[in-house]
């Protein structure tokens, strides 16, 4: 039996009224994939557990929720799934046009334009502004996000959630940036790790570098 949305509800305590938006925003993902690519097709049917619950499980992690950068939005997943749970406001950053598109038609529909920016375009294209969190979902290395969401975005540089695969995500950094993490099983899939980093910094030229330790 797949993953449905009852147990989704069970396991990750929202509100009724916050799953029905997630049932909405699941239908339309449904809808949109029959005419272009968003996701994964063998996905798709059990998108409860594979994409919701894969994204909400951040929302614990995440210590300033007011303005968060998701780099490589795609389908959404986990930048509006956070937005319907609640994050102050959510740029959306994908420089696939259909998915803009997507990601637009969704955000309408769920009363979300106001708390809710799609950017069509690259990261690097992105203006200079502040965000209290960046999120990713496997879209590159984590010195690259940190790299794109914290240098060129000026970022507080209090926080970030992007996930890495089997457990290796956080070496990928550790080379060019300093900072604090922590690593955390996921809960959809054995193999995989969400690596929650905070009090990141580039290493200065005479500096080392290095993980500074886990909670």
């Amino acid at each position: 039996m797949l993953y449905d949305q009852a147990q989704f509800e069970r396991d990750s305590g929202v509100s009724r009224e916050t799953a029905d938006k997630l049932a909405l925003y699941a239908e339309m993902l449904a809808d949109w994939q029959s005419r272009m690519n968003l996701v994964g097709p063998a996905t798709l049917p059990d998108v409860w557990r594979r994409h919701m619950l894969d994204s909400t499980q951040l929302w614990a992690l995440i210590r300033d929720p007011a303005s968060i950068l998701d780099i490589g939005s795609g389908a959404g997943f986990p930048g509006l799934v956070l937005a319907i749970l609640g994050a102050g406001h959510v740029t959306l950053v994908d420089s696939v046009a259909k998915k803009a598109r997507f990601l637009e038609a969704v955000a309408a529909a769920l009363d979300l334009t106001d708390r809710v920016t799609v950017c069509n375009a690259r990261i690097e294209a992105l203006p200079p502004q502040r965000y209290t969190t960046i999120t990713a979902r496997a879209c590159a290395s984590l010195a690259q996000l940190f790299d794109w969401g914290t240098a060129s975005r000026q970022t507080r540089r209090n926080g970030s959630c992007p996930k890495g695969k089997r457990g290796r995500g956080a070496d990928g950094g550790a080379h060019q940036w300093q900072f604090a993490h922590s690593l955390h099983s996921s809960r959809t899939d054995p193999r995989g790790r969400i690596v929650d980093a905070w009090n990141i910094a580039p290493v200065a030229a005479s500096g080392r570098a290095g993980l500074k330790g886990r909670r």
